[in-house]
């Protein structure tokens, strides 16, 4: 199934989301508050390396244009269902690998937990990450 990429869903004066990705197994929707300006990417499904360079383009483009005071674009894992090594690198969150510290992630599945605590010597670095 192609990637669709579309218009806005819902939204009003507060609160706009919007697909910015969906190829059948991974949904990326950005939630932009225009309060406070921080978006937050919700992801669903699987992220794997068919999907990994979009997801990374479209955080690349995020970090530059997240309107924070400090750079940072929160990525919420809730309905993410699983994640490949390609996953776990272009959400940073590679243990000795992290390029930027731009992202800030919520709703850290377990199981993505216990892989980083298996690829860490010595342990899972959770820095930036939320349960």
């Amino acid at each position: 199934m192609p990637a669709r990429e579309g218009p806005p869903v819902g939204g009003g004066p507060v609160s706009a989301r919007r697909v910015l990705f969906d190829d059948g197994r991974l949904c990326v929707v950005v939630d932009g508050d225009a309060v406070s300006g921080a978006p937050t990417l919700a992801l669903s499904g699987e992220i794997d390396r068919n999907n990994s360079d979009r997801l990374g383009a479209i955080l690349a483009e995020a970090r530059v244009t997240a309107r924070m005071g400090d750079d940072v674009v929160v990525v919420d894992l809730a309905e993410v269902s699983f994640v490949d090594l390609s996953g776990l690198r272009v959400l940073d969150l590679l243990p000795g690998v992290r390029q930027q510290r731009a992202l800030r992630v919520l709703n850290t599945p377990p199981f993505v937990r216990r892989l980083l605590v298996l690829l860490t010597p010595g342990g899972c670095d959770e820095g930036g990450l939320s349960g």
